[in-house]
């Protein structure tokens, strides 16, 4: 692997569900070290600050999400079994039969959310029913509440499901939770580019908190940080991976990050997203325009009355346990970040 490779696993292998991204949000403190002007709200959001406000400017936003899809112990049973709340959009189909860990004080506590063996089942019919989340139990290995608390759990604990990280024919990874570490390593590392004494004005980066439950951290911001343009920084579902039809124009992997034009809760501002598409051809920075579903903290910023143009990393696979996307992709996604802010703010 390759340097931002590594930086993107360290990352990606944290914990942080919803509410719970502390992990995340010290590895980021640790990486900016005394860079910019940083603070953390009462939600959770690490706000950093870079330049000197200038009224003649205008004042851009940029905002990528920590947390990621996962659970919370929400009781344990008295046969030692674990019952959860799902935090996010994880199907139901993906969670049957995984591996999990549950983070606690102690340290990660491995589990099991089981499946019944077929031998077992007397309704054929049975085998290929999708069971709903809140039907299921996680499995630690225990055979009473006494045993599982022993083990250091208790009520209101983080759940992520396992994750494994690998490079797929070099240039692909795959992990659980590239929603969105990845745009969290391209925010760091644009940042880590900027040069603060080229900026005419102040710059806000921020790494956000519960998106995944409603682009809550965001709504913070919207309400406590007047911006005129904002760039919410995230993946984006590639239209390219088999079976998915020509409903919506293909968005490639490795052919450049995209400029998310339309979803399901925002339309662009589309003039910002023509400032966006010559910045890139001026840098030489591959580039493609999408139209999707699903939506980004790009609604909460956008409706405080900002020019508002998300910008996604192309991805296999959204909210499953096999995220794919490509280092040229995350590579050009830097460059593409790094280049708009210092037109926007030099």
């Amino acid at each position: 692997m390759n340097k931002l490779s590594e930086q993107l696993k360290e990352l990606t292998m944290l914990p942080g569900v919803p509410g719970y991204e502390s992990a995340v949000r010290d590895h980021i403190k640790d990486a900016i070290g005394k860079k910019g002007q940083a603070e953390e709200d009462a939600m959770g959001n690490l706000i950093v600050r870079l330049g000197k406000p200038n009224s003649k400017k205008p004042k851009l936003g940029l905002i990528a999400h920590m947390d990621e899809c996962g659970f919370i112990v929400s009781n344990i049973l008295d046969n030692g079994t674990l019952r959860f709340k799902k935090l996010g959009g994880l199907q139901d189909r993906v969670i049957l039969g995984r591996a999990v860990q549950v983070h606690t004080k102690k340290g990660p506590i491995y589990g099991v959310i089981g499946v019944n063996a077929p031998h077992l089942m007397l309704n054929p019919e049975d085998k290929d029913k999708i069971i709903p989340w809140n039907k299921l139990c996680i499995d630690l290995g225990t055979r009473s509440r006494a045993e599982t608390e022993k083990l250091g759990i208790s009520m209101l604990q983080p759940i992520t499901l396992k994750k494994d990280f690998f490079i797929m024919n070099k240039k692909y990874v795959v992990s659980r939770g590239l929603d969105n570490r990845a745009g969290v390593t391209g925010l760091l590392e644009a940042f880590r580019n900027i040069d603060e004494k080229k900026l005419k004005t102040e710059v806000i980066f921020v790494w956000g908190v519960q998106e995944e439950i409603g682009l809550r951290g965001a709504r913070v911001i919207a309400n406590r940080i007047p911006l005129d343009y904002a760039i919410p920084v995230d993946t984006y579902s590639t239209t390219d991976a088999p079976g998915l039809g020509d409903f919506f124009e293909p968005v490639y992997m490795g052919k450049g990050p995209v400029l998310r034009m339309v979803d399901a809760r925002v339309v662009a501002t589309p003039s910002f997203g023509e400032k966006l598409a010559k910045i890139a051809k001026a840098a030489k920075i591959p580039v493609q325009m999408g139209v999707t579903g699903g939506s980004t903290d790009g609604m909460a910023l956008q409706e405080s009355g900002a020019a508002t143009m998300p910008i996604g990393i192309p991805m296999r696979y959204s909210h499953s346990c096999v995220e794919v996307i490509h280092l040229d992709d995350l590579a050009n996604f830097i460059k593409l970040l790094t280049a708009s802010i210092y037109s926007i703010s030099g």
